[in-house]
């Protein structure tokens, strides 16, 4: 699944084809500028080393004999540099390569010349590569980022048709989580992918060949003990570590016991139980020591192990490669590039390790952010709803029931009342989840397990969700202001709304005063950086929002901190002022609010428990009297 899953998430790579394959070439173009340094570095040892002279008794002759086609006058004079190293291998095909671009570059005999011309080769490569590693960053970038971005976008769209999102925490963390963190992981992966994944096999391979070319066995040796150290000294330090991670678990719960030991201090003396306590800690103390000794010994031990063992391997090594060069099998300048290609193909090993981890994340990544998007959303529009027209004689609510997703919990059960037109009804619920799923079924952010919900004797499972959310509209008590300007918050940038309609809303909701003491009125910015309000304020911006919409049914949600007395004052003026032609359905936590109710309903425990005006319920409702905000 991880693995399909993360192939559907390359293929969004495909969008920026050039970007994709830009990043891919010029990854194997860095790899191989690099690739090009390895004989250099074996020339410029050999330069220094021979000073680009030759032995003319057990060089020149074989040399002449063998490259006398090549070179028609051979002195020792001008037998030098480049053909001086030709000389020295003419028994390997490496030295009849070399002889053949001697031959071709005539400068390469003369030290001074060659010398500058290794300089420069090299240097060239060293900015070469420089210059495609950047390429292929670049590119990468471009492919990952566009790629990341357009699975945000779904992300954020099917989070969009997912009621379940809207209502619930949970879901809104893992969507959440899925859009930034899991997201990130796949953008990881994905760098990964076009560039270390590409780079670190080929330099790998590269490395490999040239250390069996130089001398196969002293190659062949180094690889062994390289492998050995892995197998002994990497596991046994992969082991300790793991022993230390457990034991630091263990320390930390044993510190966690003695911490709370601490807290016991008055039951210890109120009780008596000093000899009791005091053996109980010594019995703590004791398992925490012994964690403490695993940890550290996991600690000191890991690290110390994989460097002795890989030194001791080193100078077996060291040792091998001594005899050959003692031996004529292995010249000085064979042997600094031999141990130039241990150092990149362990480079390219760890390299291409840490390319599969982070790319083993991201197939995880990919298959929680595919299983997400392949969910079904929770609700959904008939292809023949009908357009909701404005409420004209009442809201009804006949034998509704909601039994909550996976838990299974009837959070309403066999709920059925009427709120008339052009009222206001309060509904008093212990539980706050009974009111606010009631509040998401009138919606439909949620559907009804079983009963309807009727406006004017239509139901609201038959009407576009469109026209539905323009006229029942929710005001809630914690989703009150975002991260943007005043404006913006009221507006929510919609461009069919005037600046002057805005200000309108606001004066309605009496927030036009606050506001023009903003620093920048309405274009005054609010949430992370911007300017902080009080709860009564953000509420009277929630409210003006919602007012802006000019809807027929509005419910409003009331905090449960209780507002500033100038505040209150303000916000139920301004449920005066915007009643008349709405209905106004509150789910109720102020006393001024119930007793100003022309009808209030008690839910508990998912029933309708009593109906009726505030005066009734005082004397026949016990849920009604226990209620707070009844007071």
């Amino acid at each position: 699944m991880s693995a399909s899953s993360f192939g559907l998430a390359k293929a969004y790579l495909n969008d920026r084809p050039l970007s994709k394959w830009g990043a891919i070439l010029a990854s194997v173009a860095a790899t191989g500028a690099l690739l090009l340094l390895i004989p250099l570095i074996y020339l410029f040892v050999d330069l220094l080393v021979y000073q680009g002279h030759v032995d003319l008794q057990t060089d020149l002759a074989p040399a002449q004999e063998r490259y006398q086609s090549h070179w028609r006058t051979i002195s020792h004079d001008d037998f030098s540099g480049l053909q001086a190293t030709a000389a020295r291998n003419s028994g390997h095909w490496s030295g009849d390569a070399m002889a053949w671009v001697a031959w071709h570059t005539p400068w390469t005999a003369h030290r001074e010349r060659y010398l500058l011309g290794l300089f420069l080769a090299a240097f060239f490569l060293v900015a070469l590569r420089g210059f495609f590693l950047n390429a292929a960053a670049h590119f990468a970038c471009i492919a990952s980022v566009d790629a990341v971005t357009k699975l945000r976008r779904n992300i954020y769209t099917h989070s969009y048709r997912m009621g379940i999102v809207a209502i619930r925490p949970d879901a809104q963390s893992e969507a959440g989580d899925l859009l930034a963190r899991r997201v990130e992981q796949i953008l990881d992966g994905f760098m990964a992918a076009l560039t270390a994944q590409i780079r670190s096999p080929i330099l790998a391979a590269a490395a490999l060949a040239a250390i069996l070319l130089v001398n196969v066995w002293v190659g062949l040796a180094g690889l062994f003990l390289i492998a050995a150290t892995w197998m002994i000294a990497g596991q046994t330090a992969a082991y300790f570590r793991r022993d230390a991670r457990v034991a630091n678990r263990k320390t930390e719960s044993r510190l966690a016991v003695l911490r709370e030991n601490l807290g016991l201090m008055q039951l210890v003396k109120s009780y008596l139980t000093e000899r009791f306590s005091q053996a109980r800690v010594e019995r703590q103390l004791s398992d925490l020591s012994k964690a403490t000794r695993r940890r550290l010994r996991g600690d000191t031990i890991s690290r110390p192990t994989l460097y002795t063992v890989a030194a001791l391997a080193g100078l077996i090594v060291a040792f091998v490669a001594a005899r050959a060069v003692l031996g004529g099998e292995l010249s000085f300048a064979g042997l600094i590039v031999q141990a130039c290609s241990f150092t990149a193909l362990v480079f390219a090993v760890n390299r291409s390790v840490s390319a599969w981890v982070r790319i083993h994340r991201a197939k995880e990544a990919s298959a929680d952010v595919f299983e997400y998007l392949d969910r079904r959303g929770d609700t959904s529009q008939p292809i023949d709803a009908e357009f909701l027209q404005p409420m004209r004689k009442s809201l009804d609510l006949v034998s509704l029931s909601y039994r909550e997703p996976g838990s299974g919990r009837m959070v309403l059960e066999g709920l059925s009342f009427s709120v008339s037109m052009g009222t206001r009804a309060a509904i008093i619920c212990p539980d706050p989840d009974e009111a606010l799923t009631l509040a998401y079924l009138l919606t439909r952010f949620l559907e009804p397990t079983a009963g309807e919900i009727r406006i004017d004797g239509k139901n609201l499972r038959w009407v576009t969700f469109d026209s539905l959310r323009t006229q029942i509209v929710m005001v809630l008590a914690d989703l009150t202001t975002f991260s943007d300007t005043v404006g913006n918050n009221i507006g929510c940038g919609d461009p069919s709304f005037t600046r002057p309609q805005i200000i309108e809303a606001a004066k309605t909701a009496h927030a036009h005063q606050f506001i023009q003491r903003l620093p920048y009125g309405y274009e005054t910015p609010l949430g992370d950086g911007g300017h902080d309000l009080r709860p009564g304020e953000r509420f009277r911006i929630a409210l003006a929002r919602a007012i802006l919409r000019d809807p027929s049914i509005l419910v409003i949600e009331e905090p449960a901190e209780p507002f500033d007395p100038d505040s209150a004052t303000l916000i139920d003026d301004a449920m005066t002022r915007l009643q008349p032609g709405r209905t106004l359905i509150f789910l109720a936590k102020r006393s001024t609010t119930i007793r100003a109710a022309d009808s209030v309903f008690v839910v508990q425990n998912g029933k309708l428990h009593a109906a009726g005006n505030p005066e009734e319920l005082v004397s026949g409702s016990q849920v009604y009297r226990a209620f707070p905000g009844a007071k």
